[in-house]
């Protein structure tokens, strides 16, 4: 789904890009395509789709710019910059995996078990406000040497960063094949990453549906140059990273809050903040981060409530009406200038420099709450050394609110590798995952009878029924 905003009083738009066609023979059966889908290159085609149109009109599939390569298990991550990352992937073949073909034998597989090959290591960005014909970039973005095919993950934290993980086309743990099982993780750095980021205060815990708007206060060491340029170029945007896997990051939703703003004398911009429209379908209740983006540089994210974070029906209230913008031309920021900026100015990063490495990391990212759980690990030992703060730490630096990650210090959009602080769950993390089951009275906590494909790899500890 597009970003949801403001200025088509957020009507929701999808956006489909890549896959595969082949017809219904080729797919074959339940036991193995008819087609050697590794030979069959990925679509590049886009389509744009508006399901429900406020013209009245029916709803129609419009073509849109083709990715810059074709790509099947591609995977959108919603950008703090109101752009889409599309990540991972392949340039041929599909999703899944097979023994053999119906005209390859078991063993004689060209990739394995693997229905896809020749990994896309490079992503992409989507910027939906560039003009037609220019909305894709790959321009100076990273790449990564890493496969990420089947059961590849992707997931935005709140730094800005994207956390890289997963892929194993194989019917079971295959750590020698040609794309094996993956352990390992990595971070994927934006273009605006080491920009000097807003540091965006009073930022509330929760939001509603309709209400009051609040204010944000962006000090003037958060931006450079004329504080009226960097007010008509701020946005706030409220994102959901979704629930991530097989490429998918199922719930994902990026929404623009609607602003105005007050300049004062001394370059610090009021952001007058609606809070979401009243209508819980575009959002749904829960956690989300929040973000203000200037200039295409975010700020780190603030994790806020939505509505009253519970399922069921939503209080929802009219939408308040804005103060009036209010500017100042001599006021300005005191922030240094950042070479680096991605978003709707369409600007990019200058230098493209790549870091690889392969070292302890994690199998896959499971769901949202994981990561959530993961980032506010990291938030207690950020505490621990720079004191607690009511929201996530941000910093004025481009370095992020993470504690001991190793940085980058360009400009350039780049992969690092996952880095582990506790060795021995990274350890664990190089081994392959196996149920444990204890020994018990009653079957209530015995495995079930589905099938376990480590179960025969890995005998049940003595005594478990089987």
């Amino acid at each position: 789904m597009l970003p949801l905003i403001p200025s088509n009083n957020y009507t929701p738009t999808i956006l489909f890009c890549g896959g595969q066609y082949m017809d219904d023979y080729s797919w074959g059966n339940y036991s193995y395509p008819f087609a050697n889908t590794w030979t069959l290159p990925a679509s590049s085609d886009c389509q744009r789709i508006t399901p429900e149109p406020t013209d009245g009109t029916s709803p129609a599939y419009v073509q849109d710019d083709k990715l810059p390569i074709g790509r099947t298990m591609g995977q959108f991550i919603a950008l703090p910059d109101g752009t889409l990352l599309i990540i991972n992937g392949a340039q041929n073949g599909t999703a899944g995996y097979a023994k053999s073909t119906l005209t390859v034998a078991q063993g004689a597989m060209l990739f394995g078990e693997s229905l896809a090959s020749a990994p896309v290591g490079q992503p992409a960005i989507y910027n939906p406000n560039a003009p037609t014909g220019s909305r894709w970039s790959t321009a100076n973005l990273g790449s990564s040497n890493i496969p990420r095919l089947y059961h590849s993950s992707a997931l935005l934290l709140p730094d800005g960063s994207v956390m890289v993980a997963g892929s194993n086309p194989n019917i079971d743990v295959n750590l020698t094949t040609i794309y094996p099982t993956t352990y390992t993780a990595e971070y994927y750095y934006p273009p605006y990453y080491s920009a000097t980021r807003p540091v965006p205060q009073n930022i509330p815990i929760t939001l509603s549906y309709g209400g009051e708007y609040f204010d944000i206060i962006i000090p003037s060491t958060s931006y450079s140059g004329a504080a009226n340029g960097a007010a008509d170029n701020t946005t706030i945007w409220l994102i959901r990273p979704g629930f991530t896997t097989h490429a998918m990051n199922m719930g994902q939703r990026i929404l623009q809050l609607n602003n105005t703003y007050t300049v004062e004398s001394n370059g610090t911009i009021i952001l007058h903040t609606a809070q979401l429209p009243p209508n819980p379908n575009l959002f749904q209740p829960g956690p989300a981060m929040l973000f203000v983006t200037i200039n295409g540089i975010p700020s780190n994210g603030t994790f806020v409530t939505i509505g009253n974070g519970q399922f069921g029906d939503q209080p929802t209230s009219a939408v308040a009406v804005l103060p009036t913008n209010v500017r100042s031309s001599s006021a300005s920021g005191s922030a240094p200038s950042s070479s680096s900026s991605s978003g709707s100015n369409g600007s990019s990063s200058h230098t493209g420099l790549i870091i690889g490495g392969v070292v302890a990391g994690i199998a896959a990212v499971g769901v949202v709450g994981a990561v959530f759980g993961i980032c506010l690990a990291r938030r207690r030992r950020s505490a621990a050394v720079a004191g607690s703060g009511q929201t996530y730490p941000t910093t004025g630096t481009g370095l992020g609110g993470f504690a001991g990650r190793e940085m980058r210090s360009s400009d350039s959009s780049a992969f690092v590798p996952f880095r582990q602080s506790n060795q021995s769950e990274a350890a664990l993390m190089h081994s392959p995952y196996r149920d444990q089951f204890e020994p018990r009275a009653s079957s209530q906590f015995a495995p079930s009878l589905e099938f376990d494909p480590y179960r025969d790899a890995y005998p049940p500890p003595l005594g478990t029924p089987r």
